[in-house]
């Protein structure tokens, strides 16, 4: 399953898996970004959890 998570002008693909925690990936040369969360996940939650990392994306990007 893969849903897309809008923040401003930044996209977020959400994929749901078998893991057990979440995982947040900022992906070199293009600044992609990408969220695995254990199955049954509501995408309410793996967006409230992608804002409060919205701060370490962003470090993330500007160092890449």
């Amino acid at each position: 399953m893969r849903d897309l998570i809008r923040l401003g002008e930044l996209t977020i693909a959400m994929d749901c898996k078998a893991v057990k925690h979440v995982y947040l990936t900022v992906h070199p040369p293009d600044d992609r970004v990408t969220l695995a969360g254990p199955l049954g996940t509501r995408l309410e939650v793996a967006r409230a959890y992608a804002i409060s990392k919205l701060h370490w994306i962003r470090q993330r990007q500007t160092k890449l």
